[in-house]
């Protein structure tokens, strides 16, 4: 796949109509993976259409994988594939000019590879940073939301802030070279699902400049904009099978090919301060009311994913789309939202509630794009408190009902002891995997006092879980019958518990 044979691709295809050396690079993107390739490039390509000039993107991965291997013989041209059960609509993107990869070979080659990233990402032209880097990319404490002080890429950078290894430190040096330069700073845009995660991004990068340059505080402060967004649409990691099946449609190669749903959202945070592309004309939102966007999508389509992924997984789904083609998964899933989660959402946004629980259950039934229950389980310890924990606080003190979502927890909680002995494994990953191998040792395979020590965790879990009543008893109850493979037998109870008492 490159410009040459752009020629050849099927007439059904959607072609950039704009020409692509008329586009100069205005914004830089951290974490140029499957989603921000499928999701915030879809929405700019709409955007290239009617609004060109300066809004060319620069890609940077400041971890694996090696990104420029794929997309420089590639000119930075990729397709995206839109699946929902026999159709798919296939887009050639054109808006990726180039890419620059941080290599870890060795220090020499990442001094190098990090100040040409640096250099690029801080230059005047650049207007936005955009950044989709995962939960555990911010560095912070998943409990409070703040920095990590002592995680080892901050304690690096805190020492040698020039050759950041974070994500906060790589956006605090473009800062502070922006000002060194004399220009504005560009407006940092965070993609992941993480609440507020402008916010957190502003406090966790305030918190490292605290030990690297107090003296910039006040200025990033007032001045350098951060915002929130939420983004919504189902990308699984691209398979072998999809770049086959791509290649015997077209006779082409393409490595960067991405396969995601037709349905998208974005909603971005309004500040009349930031320079920004035309996004909203493609179909964004822009709104004060970022937030209240943000927790619907994480509580309903991440929740609903979260409480499914560790009970299919255990159960040996592959797929979501296999475990909610299982009536009694997805019916747990759309209870569990329902009637725990939905009553204390906010009500003041352009979503209407009910439709979007059975909206998502639609989606995550498509077996089309092939979201594999691995991928999801990974990276639990920074989901959780957000998905299902503070949605559990919530439900006690409203007077909900928390069953579901305490079925959902002590999934996690077995899924991770389980994950705790098998440290060869390599389908599932997550970043507080060497702090659980350590309980569980202490534990001595114990569940129930493994348990008793994750539940004291405090970087993954807040204080007051522990000051439930019952729970540390439900969890362990409820962890116990997933160990003796009775998950089917869970969900059916409390199936029909839920049509006994909450009217289902």
């Amino acid at each position: 796949m490159n410009e040459k044979n752009v020629s050849f691709l099927p007439e059904t295809f959607q072609i950039p109509k704009y020409n692509r050396n008329t586009l100069s690079p205005g914004l830089v993107h951290l974490g140029c993976g499957a989603f921000h390739r499928t999701h915030l490039m879809d929405f700019h390509e709409d955007t290239l259409e009617h609004q060109r000039g300066d809004w060319g993107v620069i890609g940077v991965n400041l971890r694996s994988p090696d990104i420029d291997s794929i997309f420089n013989p590639q000119g930075g041209l990729y397709c995206r594939q839109l699946r929902h059960g026999n159709e798919c609509q296939t887009r050639l993107i054109g808006g990726l000019l180039k890419t620059i990869s941080v290599l870890n070979t060795n220090e020499k080659i990442r001094r190098q590879t990090i100040q040409k990233a640096l250099q690029v990402t801080s230059s005047k032209n650049i207007k936005v940073i955009t950044m989709t880097v995962t939960e555990k990319g911010y560095c912070h404490a998943p409990s409070t939301g703040m920095l990590q002080e002592n995680h080892p890429d901050v304690a690096h950078d805190i020492i040698h802030p020039n050759l950041p290894r974070s994500v906060p430190g790589f956006v605090l040096e473009v800062i502070k070279r922006c000002i060194k330069l004399n220009h504005k700073a560009p407006a940092f845009i965070s993609c992941d699902n993480v609440p507020r995660n402008g916010q957190t991004l502003k406090d966790c990068v305030l918190k490292l400049a605290e030990q690297v340059c107090p003296n910039l505080l006040q200025f990033i402060d007032d001045e350098v904009i951060f915002l929130s967004t939420m983004v919504d649409r189902i990308v699984p990691a691209t398979r072998k099978q999809d770049i086959v099946q791509f290649q015997s449609m077209t006779n082409l190669i393409d490595s960067g090919l991405v396969v995601g749903e037709p349905y998208r959202m974005w909603v971005i945070e309004k500040d009349e301060r930031a320079h920004l592309p035309d996004w909203s004309a493609s179909g964004a939102i822009i709104t004060t009311n970022v937030h209240d966007y943000e927790l619907i999508k994480m509580r309903v389509v991440n929740g609903m994913q979260t409480a499914l992924a560790h009970l299919g997984h255990l159960s040996n789904f592959i797929y979501m789309s296999d475990v909610f083609s299982n009536e009694i998964y997805r019916e747990f899933g759309r209870t569990l939202i329902t009637k725990e989660v939905l009553p204390n959402l906010p009500k003041n946004t352009s979503i209407k509630l009910n439709d979007y629980v059975d909206e998502t259950v639609d989606r995550l039934i498509n077996p089309a794009i092939g979201h594999r229950t691995a991928q999801i389980s990974s990276d639990g310890s920074q989901k959780i408190r957000h998905r299902l924990i503070d949605p559990l606080h919530e439900a006690i003190k409203t007077g909900l009902p928390y069953y579901g979502l305490t079925i959902a927890l002590s999934a996690w909680i077995y899924h991770i002891f389980k994950l705790s002995k098998d440290k060869d494994q390599k389908e599932i990953s997550d970043p507080f995997l060497k702090t659980t191998i350590k309980i569980r040792n202490k534990s001595k395979n114990d569940l129930a006092i493994f348990i008793d020590k994750l539940l004291e965790e405090h970087i993954i879990f807040p204080v007051w879980i522990n000051e439930i009543p019952n729970l540390k008893k439900e969890v362990y109850l409820i962890a116990k019958e997933i160990q003796n493979n009775q998950i089917q037998r869970i969900l059916k109870n409390y199936l029909s518990q839920s049509k006994k008492y909450y009217l289902v």
